[in-house]
């Protein structure tokens, strides 16, 4: 009924005859570099830790003191006037925890600038990215969007993340600029 059908003549560079459907999958994964992280993870990897050395870097320590902002609330307030009191013990747990990590990293310079640095891009980030958001009274569906997608690429850039940040470590320094006159997740 059905003749066999001559392919012989058909001229293939690089591709494929199909009598169907083809799927081709390619997964690009590109690194993101960041320079000032790759050259202070080498650094730290370097470094030998001072135990004598108690004072933190002058960058982490703007983020350590609350802020001049005339808004003092604390993190539980801030979380239960912008509707989120669901996440004040998680929130809190976690602030207390990037709050020892970062103590935690008190005798070396080099992970107190890495501290520095993820803080600085976390309070930008949320400040012009976020903030417009909640000033635009947008649902809070859209804003927790957009803090995740803020996490997520600082997680991407973390490189070689010789500090071992998580997103949910990245989460913590969130809560950690709440709770120190930072950041807020109501209107101004």
């Amino acid at each position: 009924m059905f003749s066999k059908q001559d392919q012989s003549h058909n001229n293939i560079k690089n591709g494929s005859v199909v009598g169907g459907n083809q799927y081709n999958h390619t997964t690009n994964i590109v690194r993101s570099s960041n320079r000032t992280l790759d050259r202070l993870y080498q650094k730290l990897s370097e470094e030998e830790i001072v135990a004598n050395d108690q004072d933190f870097c002058d960058k982490l320590k703007h983020y350590l003191a609350t802020n001049t902002n005339p808004d003092i609330r604390d993190l539980a307030t801030k979380l239960e006037d912008s509707d989120r009191s669901d996440l004040i013990y998680f929130a809190t747990d976690l602030k207390e925890k990037a709050f020892k990590a970062i103590l935690k990293c008190q005798s070396s310079k080099t992970a107190q600038e890495i501290y520095a640095l993820i803080l600085d891009k976390i309070h930008t980030d949320f400040s012009l990215k976020v903030t417009p958001f909640i000033q635009r009274d947008d649902d809070r569906i859209i804003v927790d969007e957009r803090i995740s997608l803020i996490l997520e690429n600082i997680s991407e850039i973390l490189g070689d993340n010789l500090l071992e940040l998580t997103e949910k470590d990245l989460l913590g320094l969130l809560y950690f600029l709440g709770g120190n006159c930072h950041i807020r997740w109501d209107k101004c």
